[in-house]
């Protein structure tokens, strides 16, 4: 359906950066994959960036603050090497 829509429309989807995700309480990761056209979409065991945000299975936003903490630490030791 969401390949019907994209044609119809004029939208191009890269495959090769599909990923699947898959929001769910229990612990481990997911290994199975999705059926887009004729391509299998493997799920992100990891987190998913989508839209600036890291997002994880559980949404626990692990990823997100340790990606943002290392780039406030890097600017903040840029800061103090622009400041003396």
């Amino acid at each position: 359906m969401s390949l019907d829509w994209a044609n119809d429309n004029g939208v191009v989807l890269d495959k090769g950066k599909m990923e699947g995700v898959l929001f769910w309480k229990e612990n481990g990761a997911r290994t199975d994959t999705i059926r887009v056209g004729t391509s299998d979409i493997p799920f992100n065991s990891e987190a998913t960036h989508w839209l600036g945000v890291w997002l994880d299975s559980q949404l626990m936003l692990k990823e997100h603050h340790a990606v943002r903490l290392k780039e406030g630490r890097k600017s903040m030791e840029w800061l103090r090497r622009l400041t003396g």
